[in-house]
């Protein structure tokens, strides 16, 4: 009796520390990518599909696959039992998104473009062993000429 009391208090401590750093590694992500978009906030983005420009324009595309983890697996399958809203996966979709939207910025800047026109996004759910996340972005870059 001793020994199953002190494996599941060695199971409550170990689940406990990989929420913590499961969090904590979250926000550090989501602080990197404020400072990202704040940097890159003077590349303007349009969803329109078809715009005139006589400017000249390049595809241009990005990806990210994140990956929850354990511990927010867990907690998603609970709140699946109950219904609901799984808050845990929206923030990991939120996150995928808004790093492959950094990620395609990065790809325009480094051509020196100004603006990307007929952003899309496509979301895949890779659904290996719980979920990974793929969001895949891609535009038309558009370098101003003077």
């Amino acid at each position: 009796m001793d020994g199953i009391i002190f494996q599941v208090v060695i199971f409550l401590i170990l689940f406990c520390l990989g929420f913590g750093f499961g969090r904590y590694n979250e926000q550090k992500h989501l602080k990197q990518l404020d400072e990202q978009e704040a940097r890159l906030a003077y590349i303007k983005l349009d969803s329109q599909r078809f715009k005139t420009s006589e400017n000249h324009g390049q595809m241009i595309s990005s990806n990210v696959v994140i990956s929850h983890d354990y511990f927010k697996f867990v907690l998603a399958q609970i709140q699946n039992f109950f219904g609901g809203r799984l808050r845990s996966y929206e923030s990991i979709v939120e996150r995928a998104r808004r790093e492959a939207i950094v990620r395609l910025k990065l790809e325009a800047e480094k051509m020196g473009a100004t603006e990307i026109l007929g952003l899309r996004l496509s979301t895949t759910d890779l659904g290996l062993q719980g979920g990974m996340v793929e969001v895949f972005a891609y535009g038309t870059a558009i370098q101003k000429r003077d």
